[in-house]
């Protein structure tokens, strides 16, 4: 029998074990019982760098919310995007994959959220422009809409004893009116069983509290990397249901050098199994003969990916960090980095933040920079050095 590769690096893969987010998973049952009990449940949010695991962990909010009878879809958001719509594609994509009296209470109220009407087809669930609204007001506020919308989804979802789990990705890419509108149209609501799951860069609690003071109220979950005994279980657990074992000298070099990312562990992971072909364990030997085939896939995926991305002031200021970063690695000041380009520190403060909105670089602590994956600032100097030459 062929055994299958159970690890899964790639963007917004879940793994086959979720390890280490048994307190989330925790919360997430205590808001659907504070929910279903008639008690209002506030959203949650998870932040995080990329790679950290939050989509993830909105799938696994799917289909916690889903094994209850809840309504529950995902979204992720794209640029430009209003709420409205998010929320439209959210309950049109869940009620494809729900039963029961709620699937058809949907299907017989016909909502509507501003000019769109929900409505059963043979193909399933669809969203509909009125044809007298096809053409829509400029400028019009949709907050009364969405609220409208959110209310008769929620009484009907009361009706029938379940909620309504709206999780959406990528929070940060709403405009800042749109992040509001959300924002003020969940606080809106009363009673009404429908909770909002999030996830989002570091940087999206101090953005959504500038978009409404409600949002001061919402729970956030840092995301971070896994500690060694949940990362052991990551790769030691989901090769374990196969027959396949793992010497423990691997697993403590695998850890070291993941450093507790859970994209790197499934990315070495990975490699490794296919390294070893079959055989019966993992060793230090296949992990050292697949690092040539991870760090290859890290320099024309995730890095190469990052990198491209930046303008040419943008990778000015990346390479002047990496080269301060060189050798040790660890924080620097943003002011160091400033000298290094020979420019005020005013005058390069936009360029940081533009690189820190785009996830290369975050700020664990005011006023110092690390770049948010690990082995980036070898990548950079090793592509800044090949470009000199």
């Amino acid at each position: 029998m062929t055994l299958l590769n159970p690890y899964t690096p790639g963007a917004g893969t879940r793994p086959m074990l979720l390890a280490g987010r048994a307190t989330q998973t925790a919360l997430l049952r205590n808001l659907a019982d504070q929910v279903e009990a008639g008690r209002t449940g506030n959203p949650i949010i998870y932040i995080g760098l990329r790679g950290m695991g939050k989509t993830s962990l909105l799938y696994a909010a799917r289909d916690l919310f889903r094994e209850r009878g809840w309504l529950a879809g995902y979204f992720e958001v794209r640029r430009n995007v209003e709420p409205g719509v998010a929320v439209q594609s959210i309950i049109a994509d869940s009620a494809q994959l729900s039963t029961g009296k709620l699937r058809a209470a949907l299907a017989a109220g016909g909502h509507r959220i501003g000019g769109m009407k929900l409505t059963l087809s043979p193909a399933g669930f669809s969203f509909e422009v009125d044809a007298d609204k096809r053409t829509a007001t400029p400028g019009a506020d949709p907050f009364p809409a969405l609220v409208a919308f959110l209310r008769a989804l929620g009484a009907d979802a009361r009706a029938n004893g379940v909620g309504v789990a709206l999780l959406i990705d990528e929070l940060q890419l709403f405009r800042k009116r749109d992040l509001a509108v959300l924002i003020q149209a969940l606080s809106a609501l009363e009673d009404e069983p429908i909770v909002l799951i999030g996830a989002g860069l570091p940087g999206l609690p101090a953005d959504m509290a500038k978009a409404n003071t409600y949002a001061e109220r919402f729970r956030f979950e840092n995301i971070g990397p896994l500690n060694d005994p949940d990362a052991k279980e990551a790769v030691v657990g989901p090769a374990f249901g196969q027959g396949i074992l793992w010497d423990a000298r691997a697993v403590e070099a695998l850890i070291a050098t993941s450093q507790g990312y859970p994209y790197f562990l499934q990315l070495y992971a990975s490699e490794a199994w296919i390294a070893a072909d079959g055989a019966p364990t993992i060793t230090p030997k296949h992990l050292q003969t697949s690092a040539d085939a991870a760090q290859r896939q890290l320099n024309v995926g995730l890095y190469a990916a990052r990198y491209d991305r930046l303008s040419d002031r943008e990778r000015e200021y990346v390479d002047a960090l990496a080269t301060l970063m060189f050798p040790h690695g660890g924080r620097v000041g943003s002011g160091a980095v400033a000298q290094k380009l020979g420019k005020a520190l005013t005058v390069v403060a936009p360029v940081r933040d533009r690189v820190i909105k785009k996830g290369i670089v975050h700020s664990p602590a005011f006023g110092m920079l690390e770049f948010s994956v690990p082995g980036f600032a070898s990548y950079v100097l090793a592509r800044s050095t090949a470009a000199d030459l």
